[in-house]
């Protein structure tokens, strides 16, 4: 299994790709990502198989429609979060102008994973875990090795919460329970910014620091 990644759009959000031999899973494609993906996949042959997006918010989820119709690939999201891919909803509408969200491709086949739901990429498990606070919907996407977390945890950060569908209650129970309850071993990839590790933010993240 190899792990890719790259920045992408206006917030610089970072989308991932799972590639196992010929086949391949598609994590947070944000604006710009189709193309970059379509000749990376093009040149390889490989064919992505599904798409995964660790929250709703346009930045993460823009060019889902276009591969997803392209590929005729499923995605996947958490119910939750599920209102904010017809039109963007969730962002401010600075935003939604940004992204272009007038002409986002519908999502034909969408699937919801709920908590610990459980997801076999080759020889890669992925564990859903239901992280709200940024958003109604977040998730983190936990393997043995690495942590998929999209806007619940940055190096040194985590996802605000003063956004319309945001709250602060709910994050502060995600950040105690959730997230303090990842292994100290895993790499932690996140929606934007550098990797980091589990150990290393229960260490010095200050926003973690009254759970420690």
């Amino acid at each position: 299994m190899e792990i890719l990644g790259f920045a992408t759009g206006p917030y610089k959000t970072n989308c991932y790709v799972l590639v196992d031999g010929e086949h391949a899973t598609i994590i947070d494609p944000g604006m710009h990502a189709a193309t970059h993906l379509i000749d990376y996949f093009t040149e390889h042959h490989i064919e992505p198989e599904r798409i995964l997006l660790t929250h709703g918010h346009i930045d993460h989820t823009r060019d889902a429609g276009i591969l997803a119709a392209r590929y005729r690939i499923p995605v996947y999201i958490h119910e939750a979060d599920a209102f904010m891919l017809t039109d963007g909803s969730g962002v401010s509408p600075e935003s939604l102008i940004l992204f272009d969200t007038k002409n986002m491709t519908p999502i034909a086949d969408l699937r919801f994973y709920q908590h610990e739901d459980t997801l076999d990429i080759g020889e890669m498990r992925l564990v859903i875990k239901h992280a709200p606070g940024h958003s109604p919907g977040s998730v983190m996407l936990v393997g043995d090795a690495v942590a998929f977390t999209g806007d619940v945890l940055f190096k040194g950060s985590i996802g605000r919460t003063d956004l319309a569908d945001s709250s602060p209650a709910d994050m502060d129970n995600t950040l105690s329970k959730q997230v303090m309850g990842l292994s100290d071993d895993l790499q932690v990839l996140p929606g934007h910014g550098a990797t980091t590790t589990v150990r290393a933010e229960k260490r010095s993240n200050p926003f973690l620091a009254d759970y420690a």
